[in-house]
């Protein structure tokens, strides 16, 4: 489709490798704050509250990110209270005598709430919520309930509280990382403006602006501050400008991807206060078309505070899905969960709790193709069950498995944004770490394994027959989206500029969940209606519409 061949240039940096230094404080403070709890546990003799404590604490190192604050606590909190409400109703329940068919009931009631919520992507309050009712019932509290909830909610906010004061100190920090990111995504995209290669970078590069969208706080009167939130605005436009030109059918000049660059190079080293200033040269040079030499010109204080309204970074970057397939998810979690207690009982007594873990790990609306994520359940549960029997087989004295907590949480991070097996792989370890302190992993490794394959081919099973992906996310239904999306950035001729970048990257961000959906078709159980090839067909013309919608609107008359 594409014929020229644009310029070469160096290939893009992964974002974890230019994001180094917020990475390693990350990592570190997931190791400070899953070690340092075990440590006082072992001094003070009380080993099996400080794995309680841990095992809220690692749920909150999940949700911890390099996200704005504003949206990372509130995750972590509601991790805190998901759990400790799920752990306290399922620990009551399975303290009642024979309580085979409450559980099963138990479990019928919340996973059909939790469903709900995650189905509106509240995905983290809703999955720890069930999933706290069936470590309840594994751990069967007798006369501990609402200490052992009370314990892990304190570990969730133990996290909250190290975060929090963590981000009082690297807030500017990290804001200046992700949006070099950003810049950097741009500089590259920039530099494939008119080759094959710039509609594979773009997604990446809306990926890096929804990022900074959601870390850069909005002005709030501080030099730094209002520095930073106008760097936010001039990607968003610069995003913009490099659209223009792929509409326009013109390559970037080298000038603009240099300083696009240099933007990004100051950002790094700190050097907020002049980080826009490569771009003030632009203005004059003759070469660059006027929309977008306007498009990169240092915003106004009025644009400013427009786009600190528009600009929110409470901003939903995933659609809500409709509550029809809210309560249908809601439903098939419940089957999933129950049938799974239910094996369980049967294989390992009233209080087995893996199998119905695993299956909601499994079950997610908002993850993707059910057959990998099956898969990868399974493989990661296999491979970090070896690395805990290795430690075990060569000895694992307490001092042991605290070191071994400490180096499989500060690789929970890195291994979140690496994809699924990676995150098991470094998660399954530290569950058996805190069996190990309680001295009961032994003759679990392999029951672990067993339980993991069997939620997985529960789910597979439960898919074929009712398809668990969302009407909303299939093919078919994303690619009306990304229709209605584009129509929508049409409609904003006139609006302001923060709207119209918003409206424009929503677009974009349609057409690639599109595209995610057709590529993972194969994945699912279910074939769709419409052939991928024909699918693939359509989003290339839309998304070379949206560019020239680009083209009108930035070529419109200014004034």
């Amino acid at each position: 489709m594409r014929e020229r061949a644009g310029r070469p240039g160096p290939p893009a940096r992964p974002l974890a490798r230019r994001l180094a230094s917020a990475e390693v404080a990350l990592s570190a403070r997931a190791a400070l704050c899953l070690s340092l709890p075990l440590v006082v546990g072992l001094v003070s003799g009380r080993h099996l509250d400080a794995i309680l404590f841990d095992i809220g604490a690692l749920w909150a190192v999940s949700q911890d990110g390099l996200d704005q604050w504003a949206r990372r606590g509130p995750r972590m909190l509601a991790v805190a209270a998901a759990a400790a409400v799920g752990v306290a109703v399922g620990g009551a329940v399975a303290t009642r005598g024979d309580a085979t068919l409450t559980v099963a009931l138990c479990y019928a009631v919340v996973a059909l709430v939790a469903g709900l919520v995650e189905a509106t992507f509240g995905a983290t309050a809703g999955a720890y919520l069930i999933v706290g009712a069936t470590l309840g019932v594994g751990l069967d509290p007798v006369g501990r309930v609402l200490l052992t909830a009370g314990l892990m909610a304190a570990g969730a906010l133990w996290v909250w509280g190290v975060a929090w004061a963590t981000n009082l100190r690297r807030r500017r920090a990290n804001q200046r990382a992700v949006l070099a990111a950003a810049f950097d995504d741009l500089a590259g995209l920039a530099r494939a403006v008119g080759s094959p290669e710039f509609y594979a970078r773009r997604g990446g590069a809306v990926a890096s602006l929804d990022l900074a969208q959601d870390v850069v706080s909005r002005p709030n009167g501080t030099a730094v501050g209002d520095v930073l939130f106008a760097g936010l605005v001039v990607a968003l436009r610069a995003g913009e400008a490099v659209s223009y030109l792929e509409g326009r059918g013109r390559t970037a000049d080298a000038t603009l991807v240099e300083a696009l660059e240099e933007v990004a190079g100051h950002l790094r080293a700190g050097e907020t206060a002049r980080a826009l200033s490569p771009l003030e040269r632009l203005g004059a040079d003759g070469a660059l078309p006027s929309a977008v030499r306007r498009a990169l010109a240092p915003p106004s204080a009025d644009e400013l505070a427009r786009a600190g309204a528009v600009v929110s970074t409470h901003q939903a970057t995933r659609p809500r899905v409709p509550v029809r397939e809210r309560l249908r998810f809601g439903a098939i979690l419940a089957v999933a969960v129950v049938g799974a207690d239910l094996l369980g009982v049967v294989l390992h007594g009233p209080h087995a709790f893996w199998l119905p873990m695993s299956v909601v790990f499994i079950l997610r609306p908002d993850l993707g193709p059910l057959m990998a994520r099956a898969l990868a359940r399974t493989v990661g549960t296999v491979l970090g069950v070896g690395v805990a029997a290795l430690v075990a087989s060569v000895g694992h004295s307490q001092i042991d498995l605290i070191v071994l907590s400490c180096v499989m949480a500060a690789i929970v991070p890195p291994a979140q944004r690496c994809g699924n097996v990676a995150a098991v792989v470094a998660f399954t370890p530290l569950v058996f770490v805190f069996l190990g302190l309680a001295a009961s992993a032994e003759g679990l490794f392999v029951t672990r394994i067993v339980d993991t394959a069997l939620a997985a081919a529960i789910v597979l099973v439960i898919d074929g027959l009712l398809w668990t992906t969302a009407p909303s996310r299939r093919p078919e239904q994303l690619l009306a989206t990304a229709r209605a999306s584009l129509a929508r950035y049409a409609a904003v001729a006139g609006a302001d500029p923060a709207t119209r970048h918003l409206a424009r990257r929503a677009a974009l961000r349609a057409v690639a969940r599109a595209r995610a959906a057709t590529r993972s078709t194969p994945g699912e159980l279910r074939p769709t209606r419409r052939g991928a090839a024909g699918a693939r067909h359509e989003l290339d013309a839309l998304e070379a519409e949206i560019d020239a919608t680009t083209v009108r609107l930035l070529e419109r008359p200014v004034g």
